[in-house]
């Protein structure tokens, strides 16, 4: 093949690599415009001027994009006020690594379409008024680390297939309506988690004792359910755990003695429980604990 022929070639890739490009683009324009769209209250009309297609996308508030390619990254409209529901197209920003909503007032179903972003991070909708159910599809986000979704109003069960993301650094589900009961083996393919927060919920069944494999977890939240029978002693296998709250369930038998070996523990609570037998003087041992409560429960003993 001669130079001039190889030139042309090349050339000819470029232009097509240019056109791809400019397609995509335009698709990462079309939906975030078909998300706006969906926006019935601006408080401060911060998106209604800002999002305007005479300007480049990379430009708008809450927008920031790859330095490589001008494609959406994040996507960040915390505390401003917005009403809306999410547009299904949000699907189609196959770049977004974050996407926080938090803070406002967006409302309707989580779109399924969310699970079509391989890239995502992070996930931060707490404080919303959001409603229906977790999306399975999330569970194919396989990079995903965050998700927030605490304060709306979900229903259903928590899909299981969640709990096997590896990747995942924080789950919280706090105060909304998920029902149903957390996987046996919720654990096994968890080994980044550190944050566990379901409180606030009508979660029911057993504590899975195979939390104690989250070797890494810091902060486990299950309180206000109706998680029955025993605290599993395997709990007492997490050593970096900071924060175990189980109060307001119906859990019976007594605090497991294993509890002595949680010696990062700062925060206990198991109030409220049907809890009984005595009170284990290992937690006097537990030299970081700053706030224990153990009312409203059958203790005997000293």
């Amino acid at each position: 093949m001669s130079k001039n022929a190889i030139f042309t070639l090349l050339a000819i890739l470029y232009l097509l690599m240019n056109i791809v490009a400019s397609q995509n683009s335009s698709s990462d324009e079309y939906a975030l415009l078909a998300f706006k769209s969906q926006i019935t209250f601006d408080p401060n009309n911060v998106l209604t001027k800002n999002w305007s297609q005479g300007t480049s996308f990379c430009n708008w508030i809450g927008i920031t994009c790859g330095t490589r390619h001008q494609r959406v990254r994040g996507l960040n409209l915390a505390d401003m006020g917005i009403e809306a529901t999410i547009a299904k197209e949000i699907g189609e920003l196959s770049f977004l690594r974050s996407l926080i909503i938090s803070n406002n007032s967006f409302h309707g179903f989580i779109p399924a379409e969310i699970g079509n972003l391989s890239q995502l991070r992070e996930i931060e909708m707490q404080d919303n008024e959001l409603n229906g159910p977790i999306p399975a599809s999330l569970g194919f986000l396989e990079n995903l680390q965050t998700l927030n979704i605490s304060y709306n109003g979900l229903t259903g069960n928590i899909p299981n297939r969640i709990f096997n993301l590896s990747s995942l650094i924080e789950i919280s589900f706090v105060n909304n309506s998920l029902s149903g009961s957390l996987p046996m083996d919720i654990c096994y393919n968890l080994p980044k988690l550190q944050k566990l927060r379901v409180s606030g919920n009508q979660l029911s069944g057993n504590i899975p004792p195979s939390l104690g494999t989250c070797r890494n977890l810091e902060l486990l939240s299950l309180s206000y359910n109706q998680f029955s029978g025993r605290i599993p002693m395997e709990i007492g296998n997490l050593s970096k755990l900071q924060i175990l709250y189980l109060g307001g369930n119906n859990l019976t038998g007594n605090i497991p003695n294993e509890i002595r070996n949680l010696s990062a523990l700062a925060y206990l609570g198991v109030e409220r429980n049907d809890l009984s037998g005595n009170i284990p003087t290992e937690i006097g041992n537990l030299s970081a604990l700053a706030y224990l409560a153990l009312s409203h429960n059958g203790f005997s003993g000293m």
